[in-house]
């Protein structure tokens, strides 16, 4: 990993660890909740970390967000 985690990236993981390893779109409640926002920067970085595998429709919006084995090492699962 190239910096810490913040408190907001260590939640994706942990949520996408929670569904099995992988999240599909729609994320977040949209006007809901302050941080899907933020969403796409956070997942950018945790991608460039190599934590998370990203699927992206045409547009290149998020479709899928996957834990790889270093995301899960992250959250101390082995």
């Amino acid at each position: 990993m190239k910096h810490e985690l913040t408190d907001h990236q260590v939640e994706i993981i942990s949520y996408a660890l929670q569904h099995g390893g992988v999240l599909a779109a729609p994320f977040g409640h949209f006007g809901d909740d302050s941080l899907v926002e933020e969403l796409p920067a956070q997942v950018k970085a945790l991608e460039a970390d190599g934590l998370v595998t990203v699927t992206r429709d045409e547009h290149g919006d998020l479709q899928r967000i996957e834990l790889t084995p270093q995301g899960q090492a992250a959250l101390g699962v082995r």
